[in-house]
């Protein structure tokens, strides 16, 4: 008996930020897509009622203005008072590290002056992912049954073209896996809900969106079975205990830049344990 395909509701982004030209533009363009949207002005008061955000973009600018940039960092910490949301994504003038952005928990950085339409195609994607296994149909259904099979699925994701062809072709002379190659983590984060690999293995740092961001995507989205995780790093052992956000994850394993391919395969296998039971692949 077929299931019937339950109407998936938009997407509910929360704008906040103190320049009205932006939030204007991100307004329109996203009303033009059929979503949701309210725009807060940072500062004033927060009322939402019931309405819970999926998406929260943050203007962080208000924040660092007048301050340098050690000092602005130091103030873009999330207030009591940010309203909840499933992913949030600040967007700013200037850097942010990598550790602040861990700490604050967001899923991507969006340096000004940025893409629009990269962000819309982000949005589309994180749209995917909070839709229930009823809101994707049929169409989700049947895919999901073509890609399960006896061979573990591995998304290979580097922002370097070369690395990333290199690995998958080792990893295809020693291993029986079936591999799939995306160069960056919105790409990976499509063939994840295209494709539904049983393992990715990322870059831990690359541009946008890193491979703890793009797993924290994951881990938050509606999917049944989110994929383990390998992150390549060249962090070491010790610069990682140094940073508890990269620990705190128990369903990772990390492997150590350069490496043989062998312990990338054993990396896998390690990772591919981790899954329940059910999701696992049978070879």
């Amino acid at each position: 008996m077929a299931r019937a395909m339950v109407r998936p509701r938009p997407l509910r982004v929360l704008i906040v930020g103190q320049q009205e030209s932006l939030n204007t533009i991100l307004e329109r363009h996203l009303r033009q897509r059929g979503y949701e949207v309210r725009v807060l002005l940072r500062g004033g008061e927060i009322d939402l009622g019931s309405w819970v955000g999926d998406v929260l973009l943050y203007d962080m600018d208000g924040d660092r203005e007048g301050a340098g940039e050690r000092e602005g960092e130091k103030l873009l910490q999330p207030p009591r008072s940010w309203p909840e949301a499933r992913f949030t994504v600040i967007m700013g003038s200037s850097s942010v590290s990598r550790d602040r952005l861990e700490e604050l928990g967001v899923v991507a950085f969006l340096l000004k002056p940025f893409d629009v339409g990269r962000l819309l195609r982000y949005l589309g994607t994180l749209q995917r992912l909070v839709q229930t296994s009823e809101e994707r149909g049929e169409s989700f259904i049947r895919g999901r049954q073509g890609a399960e099979g006896n061979r573990a699925r591995v998304l290979i994701v580097d922002d370097d073209v070369d690395v990333a062809q290199t690995i998958q072709q080792s990893l295809k002379a020693v291993a029986d896996y079936e591999l799939a190659v995306a160069h960056d983590g919105l790409e990976a984060l499509e063939r994840c809900v295209e494709w539904r690999p049983h393992c990715v293995v990322a870059d831990l740092i690359m541009p946008w969106m890193n491979g703890y961001q793009m797993m924290r995507c994951l881990k938050r989205s509606a999917l049944p079975s989110p994929p383990a995780f390998v992150l390549m790093s060249a962090l070491t052992p010790r610069q990682l205990e140094r940073r508890p956000y990269l620990r705190e994850e128990k369903s990772v394993v990390y492997v150590e830049k350069p490496f043989f391919v062998e312990h990338l395969q054993a990396a896998i296998e390690q990772a591919l344990q981790k899954l329940a039971p059910a999701t696992r692949p049978l070879a």
